[in-house]
């Protein structure tokens, strides 16, 4: 019989460096225009690749902390908003957004990468790289 104690005591429970935390999110209402996702990554090997390819009121939420990083994030039509978060290690964004009210916020900690494309309408990017 053993007991969680026994556990706490044992040798052969060691500590890893490794780390792996992934929290999705997704948002969807097709009669009143509502589309989100939201990933959070924490870890070793991230990335993200994310379409959202209907004309509705887009939304993305991106935070990625750890390692190998990278995004590719595709908005087609309407409302559009890319937040994107990388910080530590290798960096890669790509951000395409194509028409209507775009925006893109992008901080980027590491060896950072970026690349932009919004074609057409309001467009604004903030970028903040280290």
């Amino acid at each position: 019989m053993s007991y969680s104690n026994d556990l706490l005591s044992g040798t052969e429970l060691k500590d890893s460096p490794l780390s792996l935390s992934l929290t999705t999110t997704a948002t969807m209402q097709i009669g009143e225009e509502t589309q989100q996702l939201v990933i959070n990554q924490y870890g070793i090997h991230n990335k993200a690749t994310v379409n959202q390819m209907a004309n509705m009121g887009n939304n993305i939420i991106i935070d990625q902390f750890g390692i190998d990083n990278m995004a590719n994030l595709t908005q087609s039509g309407y409302g559009n908003t890319i937040n994107l978060q990388q910080q530590g290690n290798n960096n890669f964004a790509e951000v395409i957004q194509e028409g209507n009210t775009n925006v893109a916020n992008v901080l980027q900690e590491g060896e950072q990468t970026f690349t932009v494309h919004q074609i057409g309408n309001d467009m604004v990017v903030n970028i903040t790289q280290f």
